[in-house]
């Protein structure tokens, strides 16, 4: 077993027409669920971001597009309800939406959520089915999309560059 001490988010907002938000967004992990929100206006159209959730994967500066969340004492997975590699499994894997504002519907594009351990080690990757493309979210389509793909380090050379960036070793957590 060990603790899972950072979580790196990739979010791509949608680039096409209204599919920017003011609205809330939440990702589900290991049990419990951490708010992603940063002082940048965060789900523009077309926007990338990248937020650190615990300990960043190139500690202490971290490189843009990434950014620490807002209120990070409450959103640290080494913190309160501690996170680790055993019971990462036990429950979904989610991105949730709240509609607020002007604009309450919202366009995905593309969803990752890496999971380090130790020192930046990275563990493991969370993200949405194959085929997965531009997905409406608000209150008249549902809320909630499951990232219900994962992969190991053992799998490294099958990422999409914009991972594999964030992954230093192709060896497996542990060695």
């Amino acid at each position: 077993m060990s603790a899972i001490t950072g979580i790196l988010v990739q979010i791509i907002t949608g680039d096409v027409e209204n599919a920017g938000t003011d609205g809330r967004v939440y990702l589900g992990l290991g049990g419990r669920e951490f708010r992603l929100d940063s002082e940048a206006d965060d789900y523009e159209r077309g926007s990338w971001r990248e937020y650190v959730l615990g300990r960043g994967p190139k500690e202490p500066d971290l490189p843009s597009p990434q950014v620490r969340v807002e209120w990070p004492e409450f959103n640290d997975p080494r913190v309160g309800f501690a996170i680790d590699t055993v019971n990462i499994m036990k429950s979904p894997v989610y991105l949730r939406f709240e509609p607020e504002g002007d604009s309450p519907n919202w366009n995905v594009k593309t969803v990752f959520a890496l999971v380090y351990i130790g020192k930046s080690t990275f563990y493991m990757y969370f993200t949405t089915p194959p085929g997965f493309d531009n997905l409406w979210m608000g209150d008249p389509m549902g809320k909630i999309v499951y990232l219900t793909d994962f992969w190991r380090p053992e799998r490294k050379r099958e990422l999409p560059d914009s991972i594999g960036a964030h992954i230093p070793s192709a060896q497996p957590a542990g060695q």
